[in-house]
């Protein structure tokens, strides 16, 4: 018995580690909704201000038209480093469902090691009994 109380204390600090790693995926899949949202914002963003720069570029000064579409540039780098921002979060919140995923599986084997632990042990108890009853027929018969 004292190796199922064991099994069922590994058990136990398996599914909490796993409701652990489950809380830290629910953020982590937040983190990256969010930083996708902020991806289609300032890719929003620049597409409109690319479209107000060609509606009144022609009006501007070289000087402004410069100042313009260094901005741009500058958005457009943004928007890169948002991106590969977000390929990182993804790829990290991979790691962490394949995490899961393990962890889940390690629970599972343990239930499996529980369940034939209790069916052992039922069976052992089972025989127990069918002994102490045939001794007990046999003394009662025997006198």
């Amino acid at each position: 018995m004292g190796d199922y109380s064991q099994i069922q204390l590994v058990k136990d600090q398996a599914e909490e580690k796993q409701r652990q790693l489950s809380d830290r995926y629910q953020q982590a899949l937040e983190f990256v909704q969010n930083e996708r949202q902020q991806l289609v914002q300032l890719q929003d963003y620049e597409a409109d201000y690319m479209q107000r720069i060609k509606q009144t570029e022609t009006q501007w000064s070289i000087q402004t038209t410069s100042r313009y579409r260094h901005f741009s540039y500058q958005l457009s780098q943004t928007i890169q480093e948002q991106s590969a921002k977000i390929d990182d979060a993804e790829q990290h919140l991979d790691k962490m469902r394949n995490e899961l995923q393990q962890q889940q599986h390690r629970i599972q084997i343990l239930d499996d090691i529980i369940r034939r632990e209790e069916v052992a042990n039922a069976h052992l108890q089972n025989q127990l009994i069918q002994k102490e009853m045939d001794e007990y027929s046999t003394r009662l018969y025997s006198n």
